[in-house]
């Protein structure tokens, strides 16, 4: 019988390598962002707008050309009509502002809230890796932030600080992204013969 040690890729028991370099680079570009939105919190607010509004308009014109292209399927008649609304929700976003930040405020409420639940139950799915924690951290905040906005709308407060959620949300992303990545290094693999 001969023992031999198998190095290389075959040596390694746990999961690929998933390439820590871009999860830094991730999280330094999510923090930079971040950083930007909490410092001009309006800029922040009327820049998603009016990226949800050309969203809504440029899929509601691709949806629309599908649609006049298929004539033959069935459902090319509420494709059509699905088109139609993308395109009207995509105007009412662009031409009236307020409405359209009304809209996104509520949306951001229940995307926080959603979200938060997600990163908490992630969290403790990646319990052993270092800096965990961060995104239980980050869940929980998102989680809070949603339920804050979804509270301050009769108030108006929050549509004001949609700016600021949102870039506090992405610095507590990137930097969880950033500081949990580490492999999982195990010794190689001794196979006996």
């Amino acid at each position: 019988m001969q023992n031999r040690t198998i190095t290389g890729p075959a040596a390694r028991l746990g999961p690929p390598d998933i390439g820590r370099g871009w999860f830094i680079a991730l999280g330094i570009v999510l923090v930079v962002i971040g950083a930007a939105s909490v410092l001009f919190p309006f800029l922040a607010a009327w820049s998603l707008e009016f990226a949800v509004g050309v969203a809504l308009i440029a899929g509601g014109v691709l949806t629309l050309v599908h649609a006049v292209r298929v004539r033959g399927w069935r459902g090319t008649a509420l494709q059509g009509l699905l088109a139609l609304l993308y395109i009207g929700g995509g105007i009412i976003f662009l031409t009236n502002p307020f409405a359209g930040l009304l809209a996104l405020t509520v949306m951001f409420g229940a995307f926080f809230a959603a979200d938060g639940v997600a990163r908490i139950l992630l969290a403790f799915r990646i319990r052993p890796q270092r800096a965990w924690w961060l995104f239980l951290a980050s869940g929980l905040l998102a989680l809070l932030l949603g339920v804050l906005v979804l509270l301050g709308l009769p108030s108006g407060w929050s549509v004001a600080f949609l700016g600021i959620f949102v870039g506090i949300n992405l610095i507590f992303t990137g930097v969880s992204f950033a500081c949990c990545t580490g492999s999982d290094s195990r010794p190689a693999a001794a196979i006996s013969e």
